[in-house]
């Protein structure tokens, strides 16, 4: 592909290789693109108003977006609407990774950005290394990096899961990451990524993992949004573990007025009170707070259902080890002989 070295002009498409008429580049002297492939791009995405207009219901929320992220079918790469070979994708992977290495970002990021969103998404999910990858799609003129909106609504919930968790035990995650995440993406890939967790130690884990990173988003009104998303079931999931924490069975309050620690997480009980003073655990606590200033009501009813799990579970096994004993003791004395009968 041709170009002038000093100009930073391209002579050829960025996208499908064609020679940009010479009117066109001398119009706009920074096109990287033919007149059909920008058509196309444009046609494609769409302004962002429209599609979420489009996405919108009676009362102006909006519905559910579908997943549609990247998928592979033999030779095929498959993001959308988009479809495209695998080998020259992978050769288009590989020419930003060169126009990198040779010290050409600007090239390599307009490479990038010229192509149909899906594509890029395509691009990301099959790159060495997708957060660099990911990074260029939403890099400003100036080269600071972004992530579109619009490219990770389309990657697989396992690229999403590995790019967003950094450092779990020092709270370190890619909030940059998470704030480009729609609530409807957020939900379906943690969905996605409990659901190939058969464990149920390493499931709760891994939950509360989810929660610490909503917990580092700065913002309260999108920690809020985000966490409003979120399955309830997974929220409780994630707090099983950290009950004990919480000492809900405990009695609180003062003379005339005592009640159990777990009344003070009702719709009501909180009243304004961060969680963190009645949590023995700083790490939960700071958590716990950060979301419950962002969403009260969703907190303390994950609480409730984690608690109320917590305590149906307990009693289901204490029945069961109840009727255990039972049985071993019937078998026990039928297997006694008849003269201590």
């Amino acid at each position: 592909m041709d170009q002038k070295p000093d100009s930073h002009r391209w002579e050829n498409c960025a996208v499908c290789g064609a020679k940009i008429p010479a009117e066109r580049r001398a119009e706009m002297p920074t096109v990287s693109t033919c007149l059909q492939c920008q058509q196309r791009r444009e046609s494609r995405e769409g302004p962002d108003d429209d599609r979420d207009e489009a996405r919108s219901g009676a009362t102006g929320a909006p519905e559910p977006a579908a997943r549609d992220s990247v998928e592979v079918r033999g030779n095929l790469v498959l993001a959308g609407d988009w479809s495209g070979n695998l080998v020259d994708l992978l050769a288009r992977e590989r020419e930003v990774r060169r126009l990198l290495e040779t010290g050409d970002p600007r090239r390599a990021r307009t490479l990038v950005q010229a192509l149909p969103v899906e594509e890029q998404a395509a691009l990301v999910a099959m790159s060495e290394e997708p957060e660099e990858m990911l990074s260029m799609t939403g890099a400003d003129s100036s080269g600071v990096p972004g992530y579109s909106p619009q490219v990770v609504e389309l990657l697989p919930a396992e690229t999403l899961g590995s790019l967003i968790s950094i450092n779990p035990d020092e709270r370190k995650f890619n909030t940059t990451l998470i704030r480009a995440m729609s609530p409807d993406v957020l939900r379906s890939t943690m969905a996605e990524t409990l659901d190939r967790v058969d464990n149920p130690g390493l499931r709760t884990q891994v939950s509360w993992e989810w929660l610490q990173a909503l917990a580092t988003l700065g913002e309260s009104d999108r920690r809020a949004q985000l966490l409003r998303a979120v399955d309830p079931a997974h929220l409780e999931d994630a707090l099983l573990d950290r009950l004990e924490h919480l000492k809900l069975n405990e009695v609180v309050g003062f003379p005339g007025f005592q009640v159990y620690r777990f009344r003070l997480f009702s719709t009501e009980g909180l009243g304004g009170t961060r969680p963190s003073a009645f949590v023995d655990d700083p790490e939960t606590g700071i958590v716990l707070d950060a979301l419950y200033e962002a969403a009260p009501a969703v907190l303390s009813d994950a609480i409730r259902g984690a608690w109320e799990r917590s305590a149906a579970e307990d009693e289901e096994e204490n029945t069961g080890q109840k009727t255990e004993t039972k049985q071993a003791d019937i078998v026990e004395q039928s297997n006694e002989p008849s003269d201590r009968r």
